[in-house]
């Protein structure tokens, strides 16, 4: 499968840079208003844009939810680099940069089109004796755009091109370019959000569906239904899936996804469709004389259920990367070590990068998978790894003060006067 392994992004929102190297599950942990949800829309973002035409990229170009005001980013553009590998065998570099569409500069009034500034590809064979790059595309200016037409050339063909248009999108209808594969995994890469943060109720309630002018009511949204396919085709990871959930619920006994049909419809031979299958999750509860409906079960057991069928879901779809905010809400933290093994078990190539304003995930995770949110003087986004020389000593102080790896981290974050010599000192750079 294809791996993302680092993503870096600069000038959204207040993000001047922002970097993150992606191991299997990776989180931001901050305070509220440290920026973990600006870097999570930013990464969305990004890969929006490659996917997008024309229109919807020029749209995007003047998104004034997404263009920084921020004194020291106002201004510069957008970049956009992605690191990954193909098939255990190439490793890529892939980046864009454009400006953003403004209509104020000054005093004056003045409109000045958003268009695409940089853009690049680079490979490499990792399992030769001396792995390095090439250039496969070199966009340097603007509309100006270089690429390599055949193995044995140079990056020095010209390739017409539009302001708004993206060379990798562009590249993809030449079906016999040597590297069209490369170009197309890259332009697959898929991203993927789950919502933990709404009322789980709309994932389980039935829910009115109209169709060809026709009311149906389709219960359990669009999991019951994966569910029941999923122990249909494949009751191995079914059986896991429900096992995973027990282990952390123990109060649960069974879990069904079910075909019902509550309309009792009669359908003529003649009738131009049938209304689709309607599903819904049973449950049975120990302490319960007959099973019930999931809807019933609290907010956090509906939440946890949703998670991991979609981490399931994400592995099998071939997701490269899932975005979760607030992993651990309604989650009770006692059970967060227990999620974070189970959801390891689950992801096989596909990444996890989640936030979290929880302490207790620094006693789960390692050094290089926490990325820490630290105090800016300026309003930047600014997360970092602690430096893996430095963990001992940081554990050293911690338990000096009586606090525990996350009480006192919490403690850098929070404190705005902190000095920038300490943060140098433990932290990887940005």
């Amino acid at each position: 499968m294809n791996a993302l392994n680092k993503i870096t992004i600069k000038g959204f929102r207040n993000i001047d840079v922002f970097s993150i190297d992606l191991t299997n599950i990776t989180s931001l942990l901050a305070p509220n208003n440290y920026g973990k949800s600006n870097a999570m829309a930013a990464i969305k973002f990004g890969f929006e844009f490659i996917k997008n035409q024309s229109k919807t990229r020029l749209r995007m170009m003047g998104d004034q939810s997404c263009i920084s005001i921020n004194k020291g980013i106002a201004g510069k553009p957008f970049v956009f680099e992605e690191e990954g590998s193909i098939d255990n065998n190439t490793d890529y570099i892939y980046g864009y940069s454009f400006d953003w569409k403004r209509n104020r500069k000054g005093d004056k009034e003045e409109e000045s089109e958003g268009q695409i500034v940089t853009e690049y590809l680079k490979v490499r064979n990792k399992n030769s004796e001396k792995p390095k790059y090439t250039t496969l595309i070199n966009r340097t200016a603007g509309n100006k755009v270089k690429y390599i037409p055949s193995p044995t050339g140079r990056c020095d063909k010209d390739l017409p091109i539009e302001s708004d248009e993206l060379a990798l999108n562009k590249l993809s209808n030449f079906d016999d370019l040597f590297y069209h594969d490369y170009v197309e995994t890259i332009k697959s890469v898929r991203v993927r959000g789950i919502d933990t943060l709404s009322d789980p109720e709309d994932l389980f309630a039935p829910r009115l569906m109209v169709k060809n002018g026709k009311q149906s009511l389709m219960l359990g949204a669009d999991l019951a239904p994966y569910l029941f396919e999923l122990k249909q085709k494949d009751r191995n990871v079914f059986e896991l899936l429900v096992s995973a959930i027990t282990n952390l619920i123990p109060a649960i006994e069974t879990i069904d996804p079910v075909v019902i049909n509550k309309l009792n419809l009669k359908i003529d031979e003649d009738a131009p469709f049938e209304l689709p299958d309607q599903y819904d999750i049973i449950v049975k509860e120990r302490y319960n004389n007959q099973q019930t409906r999931f809807q019933y079960l609290s907010t956090g057991s509906m939440k946890l259920l949703n998670l991991l069928t979609k981490v399931v879901k994400a592995q099998k779809d071939g997701v490269q990367l899932l975005l979760v905010e607030e992993l651990e809400n309604s989650i009770h933290p006692r059970l967060l070590q227990s999620l974070l093994s189970i959801i390891d078990d689950f992801l096989g190539d596909t990444k996890l990068l989640f936030t979290s304003h929880s302490p207790n995930l620094a006693k789960y995770l390692s050094a290089p998978q926490l990325y820490i949110g630290l105090p800016s003087e300026k309003g930047y986004v600014d997360f970092r790894t602690l430096k893996a020389t430095k963990v001992s000593r940081v554990l050293k102080i911690a338990a000096a003060g009586e606090m525990s790896l996350g009480e006192y981290l919490f403690d850098l974050m929070l404190d705005l006067e902190c000095e920038r010599d300490l943060i140098s000192e433990f932290f990887t750079k940005n």
